[in-house]
């Protein structure tokens, strides 16, 4: 028997379809900002800050990188340094040491505008220890493989507030899972992490364990927030993480990015099949 959808339901499909539209947003475009990206850690150096521009959402041209400014890197011991520029927007100390316990201090002056930032080398923690254990797969929860744990060590006078980075035979790991920020001040000496993705036989694997401030670490919890917004109901609306860095002589046009001063620690391991 052939059946035939009444007539009144055909006619509220219809309408269903027909209202489809494909919307185009139209953002609104605005003036570039200037985009910081500072380093400064507990050695020789040489350390780096890298300056460019932003884009509107949609623009698909290579960031527009800085070249033309003046920057200054100065401690709290009286050492002082305008940084070289060295191609693709990055400017480097030639002498400038990185001494844990002093403050440093970033300038920069650019088209007629004024920018500063400061930040302490704290102490150290530590990174005592790497283990690696294998796991079956547990799908959909994890892929088998050797999955590594991380050990460190937190000494009473050491920092608070951590980032550890992972590097996989030299490739860093910079997805938005891989923003690993621990927060020591609840475990006041050790940390353990276990990371969530999987090894292989030979890979070897460095990580590093960064020593923030308070300022940069509340910089990159606004940044993993930001990463894992979903733009749900119950999301907050999107934005930029508040930037360390502020221009003094225009504060309507403050910039994006960050001024980061960390010690650092490091540990290597390779991935080796477990004995028998």
């Amino acid at each position: 028997m052939i059946r035939f959808l009444p007539i009144y339901l055909l006619f509220i499909l219809m309408l269903g379809a027909s209202c489809r539209e494909l919307v185009t947003l139209d953002l609104p475009q605005q003036e570039p900002r200037l985009i910081v990206e500072g380093h400064v850690t507990d050695t020789q150096g040489p350390h780096t800050v890298k300056l460019s521009l932003s884009q509107d959402y949609f623009s698909t041209t290579p960031a527009q990188v800085v070249e033309d400014a003046v920057v200054r890197i100065s401690d709290d011991a009286g050492n002082s340094e305008v940084l070289l520029y060295t191609g693709s927007g990055v400017y480097a100390t030639q002498a400038l040491q990185g001494v844990v316990g002093r403050s440093y201090s970033l300038e920069i002056d650019w088209r007629g505008e004024h920018y500063t930032s400061s930040g302490t080398l704290m102490p150290k923690g530590i990174v005592d220890s790497l283990s690696v254990a294998y796991y079956e797969a547990i799908p959909p929860v994890f892929d088998a493989g050797y999955y590594l744990t991380f050990y460190g060590k937190i000494p009473p006078e050491a920092a608070d507030f951590y980032r550890v980075q992972v590097y996989e035979n030299d490739s860093l790991y910079n997805d938005r899972t891989d923003l690993l920020i621990p927060d020591s001040r609840f475990v006041p000496s050790t940390i353990v992490e276990q990371l969530q993705y999987p090894f292989e036989i030979g890979d070897t694997v460095r990580l590093e364990l960064y020593s923030l401030d308070r300022n940069m670490y509340d910089y990159y919890v606004e940044l993993r927030s930001l990463l894992f917004n979903d733009g749900g109901l119950f999301s907050p609306p999107p934005r930029n993480p508040t930037s360390n860095i502020i221009n003094v002589s225009n504060p309507d046009n403050q910039p994006l990015g960050f001024f980061q001063v960390a010690s650092f620690d490091t540990g290597t391991i390779i991935i080796e099949e477990e004995p028998e």
